[in-house]
């Protein structure tokens, strides 16, 4: 659960990063089936983390850089997920 004072823009993007993670966390607590993809599931992850530091930045930090990554995390094609 995410709790956050601030801006209305930005709280309002962590509440959607904290849905999204919510949802992954369900998925994972009942079981993963052989069909469901691990990197499609977390792309929604991902994704509202990118959003959340975009919003995050373009509020705090207006005369910082746009970051090229959002994490360290490996990229998906990356051969560590398949060695």
């Amino acid at each position: 659960m995410v709790n956050l004072v601030a801006d209305r823009d930005i709280a309002e993007a962590a509440h959607a990063l904290d849905e999204q993670m919510w949802r992954l966390h369900l998925k994972i607590k009942r079981g993963l089936t052989p069909q469901e993809d691990w990197l499609e599931l977390r792309s929604a992850v991902v994704s509202a983390e990118n959003t959340f530091v975009t919003v995050a930045r373009r509020h705090l930090s207006l005369a910082g850089d746009p970051l090229r990554r959002f994490s360290g995390r490996p990229a998906p094609d990356d051969p560590i997920w398949t060695s």
